[in-house]
């Protein structure tokens, strides 16, 4: 005697799928369909339905119900059935895209930092240098770098023998910028801008393109000649016949051909999610960092008056990207800058290793409504390390804050006064806030462009999702 079975759950899946396609295609087509397919899919799917609800279903009564509605919809489910593949996968990339969308407009946002100007709370892009040829990496390690670190690799090899030049551009700069695709496009392959350095070893030319926000200068005079900027360099001017340019000595040291004379890693700048919600409900504070848009900026400050003299609105940013500053004043608030008075006396100024840090500004501590500011880590870290310099001007910065700069709009004793929306001589109607840098040594911030428009601000760092260093985690 045979013994029946009993259906298995996974045949009581797709039974129920199929009845859920059936009645579907029922509620919506039964107007339109002819009462003779209308009958034979409602009869076939509440069989199938009084089927699923017997425990002891077995497995043929089951499948003869399902071909049943099966049929019935071949005959009469028109859209809803069957799918094809990529009419669903369609709809799936649709929904998908629909809640990335909707997430990213309303609730959190991704954003890379491109720069330091937030160094050492957000880290932009950061180099590291190969001291030796021994020391680079072979592939699996950069492989590994590049997954946990984001790391790209540069590397300049001498295709002749001799000493190490950088050569000057049109205008006498030290770069040019590009555009370029594969592979320092964007994503290997979309077009994007980018600087191109050009060097000279043995009379041979040899390009190297790095991003347009990364600052080889910086690595180049470090690195060869231990100086801060490649500017103190001296020009040569080659005698070569029909050669115009002019160039840097970089090295005293003669690379043979095929030696590497320039290895370095640009690791990404930490990525992070801006919480767009949170301001919906609650206004910025001082203290925060806050990411905007920059596009409506240099119109919001030529209608304020930011700058006297500004008769007809100056691209001070000229730009309209997403930048990430800590908010250091809010509507109303004033603010100012003062460079300690200790500072110009000739124990100072007379300091070689002081005098250097009057290279982007001076030194100074901020106030905020007549008091230091305070709130946060950033305003510590920068308060106190202007304090060391006063007792010694030889000290270092303990947590890497390099001290507010005194410079623009907060020059040393200069009072800025944020507008509000109510105040008489602002005809925008929107409040102002005062965004800084918190490494101001490095950032074009408010000093130079003036007030961000309460409207500009989209959202405030939450939290660093890559790389996965120790900066991993909420933002402050």
């Amino acid at each position: 005697m045979k013994t029946e079975k009993k259906a298995t759950r996974s045949q009581k899946k797709g039974a129920k799928e199929i009845l859920r396609l059936g009645l579907k295609a029922l509620s919506y087509r039964q107007d339109i369909l002819p009462l003779d397919e209308v009958d034979a899919l409602s009869s076939s799917s509440g069989a199938l339905q009084e089927s699923l609800s017997t425990k002891a279903v077995t497995s043929d009564e089951l499948e003869e119900k399902a071909k049943a509605v099966d049929e019935a919809l071949q005959k009469s489910g028109g859209l809803y059935y069957h799918k094809k593949g990529w009419v669903e996968n369609i709809e799936m990339l649709l929904v998908a895209a629909i809640v990335v969308i909707g997430i990213r407009s309303f609730f959190l946002q991704p954003f890379i930092i491109p720069t330091n100007s937030m160094y050492p709370s957000f880290y932009g892009m950061q180099p590291h240098v190969y001291q030796t040829e021994d020391a680079v990496p072979n592939f699996a390690r950069r492989a590994v770098d590049k997954l946990l670190l984001g790391a790209s690799h540069y590397k300049l090899e001498a295709q002749n023998s001799g000493n190490l030049y950088l050569v000057r551009q049109e205008g006498g700069r030290t770069h040019r910028q590009v555009t370029s695709t594969f592979p320092n496009g964007r994503f290997f392959i979309i077009p994007t801008v980018v600087s191109e350095y050009v060097f000279e070893i043995g009379g041979k030319e040899h390009l190297l393109q790095v991003p347009a926000e990364f600052d080889l200068n910086e690595l180049l005079a470090q690195k060869f000649a231990g100086v801060d900027d490649l500017r103190n360099l001296p020009l040569i001017v080659p005698q070569d016949q029909g050669y115009t340019g002019s160039r840097m000595k970089l090295s005293e040291h003669t690379f043979k051909e095929g030696e590497v004379a320039l290895a370095f890693d640009i690791l990404l700048g930490d990525a992070l999610f801006v919480d767009r919600f949170t301001y919906n409900f609650i206004k910025p504070t001082a203290g925060d960092p806050a990411v905007f848009r920059t596009g409506t900026i240099d119109k919001f400050n030529h209608e304020l008056g930011t700058f006297p003299g500004d008769t007809y609105p100056v691209p001070r940013i000229g730009e309209d990207k997403y930048y990430i500053k800590r908010l250091v004043g809010e509507p109303g608030d004033e603010l100012e800058l003062n460079v300690p008075a200790e500072f110009y006396t000739s124990e100072y100024t007379n300091n070689q290793s002081f005098g250097r840090l009057f290279i982007r500004g001076e030194p100074s501590l901020l106030s905020r409504n007549n008091k230091p500011i305070e709130g946060c880590e950033a305003f510590d870290g920068n308060r106190l390390f202007v304090e060391s310099l006063v007792k010694d001007p030889n000290s270092l910065s303990k947590y890497g804050y390099p001290g507010y700069r005194a410079e623009g709009l907060l020059a040393n004793g200069r009072k800025v006064k944020i507008p509000t929306r109510d105040s008489p001589d602002n005809p925008t109607g929107q409040n102002a806030y005062f965004a800084m840098g918190d490494n101001s040594t490095n950032s074009l911030d408010g000093r130079s462009w003036g007030f961000v428009p309460e409207k500009a601000i989209i959202g405030r760092a939450l939290l660093v999702y890559y790389p996965f260093t120790s900066r991993w985690g909420l933002s402050d």
